[in-house]
């Protein structure tokens, strides 16, 4: 309850006093339109004494009274109870809903929308909403000019404001008496997928360039296992996101997604190998990469300034060779399987949103190499990006540069043909990427 109609209460209980313990009492018999109020006497802290219809003992003389229904405004006053009446009193209440009203400034020509029900054009005022949160939305030509959940209390007024791709709004203080409109008017606010309901789904096709340098640490057989270096190497492919609590429509986490990722070869490479005197040669391989990952993603908006996401998931790596079996014998030719758990911050300036991300990657295999050593092998992995995306509307832009590295630790047999004791796999990439989300 607000502190306004408690303060009432008081006032109330002050003025008519304590009901003496054992005092004499008279039957009433109290109704409400609608019926299935709580009634209390005196403190709500000591409970209802009853739900409409009902007939109580009320002591004689004043009473507080406080009559409360959900979705309903309460009713807080003194029940006066006569020493002597001709018959049982009775009393009836009339429960007025619990309303408030929204008022929307700006947005010339746009739709308003509550709860996806159209209810009128902007700039314009809705009157009779029933308190509590609603999902607005005031959209013009097919754009959403505003998109959030805003709380609406009975009896007062909530102002937005929208210019742009979408706006700030402040609801009034509970502390506040009913009537004022408190407002609140800001610049475009970016459109985040934890700052608002939507999107549900989005679809991404992204576009990755890479360069590789795996280096062994110790390598006493430079015959049989060799350094490399993979300059260009393109990947490319979709992403899909999806929202499962918005796309069911529960109001609850809106900022759970689940991802899903696959990426591509397009410019298999030919190999040339450093010989035995150090000049380049030609072999017979080609180079092959793939990405995948599924995961699941939980993002929040701190203070409509920035965001912190947290997540964990599954992915692969493959930088793998195409080639004669004894060539291949010869190259870091691997396949990583890791579970990666990880998070992301943003800030959010308008439409654009810089971010960095950084992972940890739980590798389950990797693949070839995991089989040249006797005695066996350990690797583990690590990624961060740096980079922007900017918001127009339904559309995101994105560009980062991304590092991964998996270090390896080798055990070697005497009789194995490979001596060396570890390995470092370095990864960078230049990432561009251009959504739509719905």
């Amino acid at each position: 309850m607000a502190r306004a109609p408690v303060l009432v209460a008081c006032l109330v209980l002050a003025k008519a006093g304590v009901a003496v313990a054992g005092g004499k009492t008279s039957k009433v018999t109290i109704e409400t339109d609608p019926p299935g109020a709580k009634v209390y006497f005196g403190l709500k802290e000591d409970g209802a004494i009853c739900t409409t219809p009902c007939t109580v003992e009320a002591p004689i003389g004043e009473t507080p009274i406080i009559v409360e229904a959900e979705g309903r405004r309460s009713i807080i006053e003194n029940l006066v109870v006569p020493r002597k009446t001709a018959r049982p009193m009775k009393v009836h209440y009339t429960l007025e809903l619990a309303v408030g009203t929204l008022v929307v400034e700006g947005g010339s020509g746009g739709t308003i929308k509550i709860d996806d029900e159209a209810r009128g054009k902007a700039p314009g005022r809705v009157e009779g909403v029933p308190a509590g949160a609603h999902h607005v939305v005031i959209e013009k030509n097919g754009k959403a000019l505003y998109d959030d959940f805003l709380e609406i209390e009975a009896g007062h007024e909530a102002t937005v404001s929208p210019r742009g791709a979408s706006a700030e709004l402040a609801a009034p203080r509970r502390d506040e008496p009913a009537g004022p409109t408190t407002t609140t008017t800001a610049g475009p606010a970016p459109v985040t997928r934890s700052a608002r309901r939507g999107p549900s789904i989005a679809v991404t096709g992204t576009m990755d360039v890479g360069f590789r340098h795996f280096h062994y640490i110790q390598n006493t057989t430079p015959g049989t296992q060799r350094d490399d270096r993979e300059v260009g190497q393109a990947l490319a492919g979709p992403i899909v996101e999806l929202w499962p609590t918005t796309l069911l429509g529960l109001g609850v986490l809106p900022g759970l997604a689940l991802y899903g990722r696959f990426e591509f070869g397009v410019n298999s490479q030919p190999v040339t190998m450093n010989s035995m005197t150090g000049t380049r040669m030609p072999t017979s391989l080609s180079t092959t990469w793939q990405s995948f990952e599924v995961s699941l993603h939980q993002r929040w908006t701190i203070a409509r300034t920035g965001t912190i996401e947290v997540g964990a998931g599954y992915t692969q790596d493959r930088y793998q060779f195409n080639g004669d079996p004894a060539d291949i014998a010869i190259v870091p030719d691997a396949s990583y399987k890791a579970v990666r758990i990880g998070g992301r911050g943003s800030l959010l300036f308008g439409k654009l949103e810089p971010y960095v991300t950084i992972e940890n990657r739980l590798v389950l295999s990797g693949g070839a190499m995991d089989k040249r050593y006797s005695l066996g092998t350990s690797v583990n992995g690590v990624r961060a990006t740096l980079g922007a995306a900017v918001h127009l509307g339904h559309v995101e832009v994105r560009l980062e540069g991304g590092v991964t590295r998996y270090s390896w630790a080798f055990k070697p047999d005497l009789p194995d043909l490979m001596q060396a004791t570890g390995g470092s796999d370095l990864i960078e990439s230049v990432t561009f990427a251009v959504g739509y989300a719905y």
